[in-house]
Order: structure tokens, then C-alpha cells, then sequence
């Protein structure tokens, strides 16, 4: 494979990073159960979703991104206390085009899964919020993930705060168990499985 390139991502690369976090991420069963059975209908949403807060979060936050050969193959963030939960404005943002991509279902559905995540994320002290990290879908399985995570981690370390994220996928507990993670709680969002770790 190509040497892998990372760097800071910045506000100018958000649109690049929201699609491929958007095509990364199509396929996560609560995204499934959030927006429908139809892959170009979740990934619009997802792309939507994404966009406001990733912007605040490459301000606020850190967001790198992995590169081969110049192309953005991979995107990981991560939220610095008080800033990890979408502003309001975020969420005005995202709506005319969550809302036309998922309908009112689908917003009701991000409703209460983002609100039930809120909850649990107020319960952890001081710390950084890992997330969202997705790697395009023709580049998985060759350790960008892993790259990507490690970073974040050396973050976390540098900054001496604990780790905290949310997953919905068995795969990445064991991804994120080896980088540390424990598992401090389990709650099913809209029937899925989700899982919430500390570091």
C-alpha cells in the first residue's frame, strides 16, 4: 500500500470529510434502523448530519484525516470537553437537509438515539469524546482505522483526559479494546446494540 499521509483536517476539508464519513458509516445498524433500508437515502442523511458538527469540530476539536496519494481515505475526530454535543445552531444547520433526506421519521429516530448518547455522555467526567472515525469502504481492512485511533489516543495522553466513545458495532469493541477501552455500559437504541467505552 501507499505510504499513508495525516494531517489536521480544517474547516475548508469538512464537505470531503462529511461524505466519506457519510459512506464510511452507511451501513452502521443504527443508521439502518434511523433512516431506512435504501444505502443513497442513509448516506445523504448521514452526510447532512455530519456536516455542522464536523465544521465546529475541526474549530473546537480535532479532526485528522489519512491520505494516500492525496485522496482523503479516512476521518477521525475528536471532541474536547464542552464541546462534544452539537450546538443548536449545528442542528438548525443540519435540518432542511436531514429533513429531506430521512423525513420526519428519521429525524424522530436521530431524536431519540442522540438524546439517549447526550444522557450517558453527561454522566463521564472531564474527558475527550472520540468519533465519529470512518474509513472508506474500498481502503477497509488495511490499518488506517487503527492509525487513525492511535493518534486520537496520543491525543488523549497529551491532553491527560479520559477517553470516552460509543459504538454500535461488535468490530469496533474489539478495535477499541485494544487500544485500552473498557466497556462501562450497554443500551439498545432503537433495538441495536450500543456500546459505551472509557479509556
Amino acid at each position: 500500500m501507499t505510504a499513508l499521509r495525516f494531517r489536521r483536517l480544517t474547516a475548508a476539508d469538512i464537505p470531503a470529510a462529511s461524505e466519506l464519513l457519510g459512506l464510511g458509516m452507511r451501513d452502521n445498524p443504527t443508521h439502518v434502523q434511523a433512516f431506512g433500508d435504501d444505502p443513497e437515502r442513509r448516506r445523504c442523511a448521514l452526510t447532512a448530519m455530519f456536516a455542522p458538527f464536523m465544521h465546529r469540530q475541526a474549530v473546537n476539536g480535532v479532526v485528522l484525516g489519512a491520505f494516500i496519494d492525496g485522496e482523503l481515505v479516512g476521518v477521525a475526530g475528536l471532541s474536547l470537553p464542552g464541546c462534544c454535543q452539537p450546538a443548536l445552531m449545528d442542528k438548525l444547520r443540519a435540518l432542511p437537509a436531514l429533513f429531506a433526506a430521512s423525513g420526519p421519521r428519521g429525524l424522530w429516530r436521530v431524536y431519540c438515539w442522540t438524546r439517549i448518547w447526550k444522557k450517558r455522555d453527561a454522566q463521564i467526567p472531564r474527558h475527550g469524546h472520540l468519533g465519529p472515525l470512518a474509513v472508506a469502504p474500498k481502503h477497509q481492512g488495511q490499518g488506517i482505522g487503527s492509525a487513525l485511533m492511535q493518534r486520537l489516543c496520543d491525543e488523549l495522553s497529551a491532553r491527560r483526559l479520559v477517553g470516552y466513545l460509543e459504538t454500535d458495532l461488535a468490530a469496533n469493541v474489539r478495535l477499541y479494546r485494544r487500544f485500552g477501552f473498557n466497556v462501562i455500559a450497554c443500551e439498545l437504541v432503537m433495538g441495536v446494540t450500543h456500546w459505551f467505552m472509557e479509556l
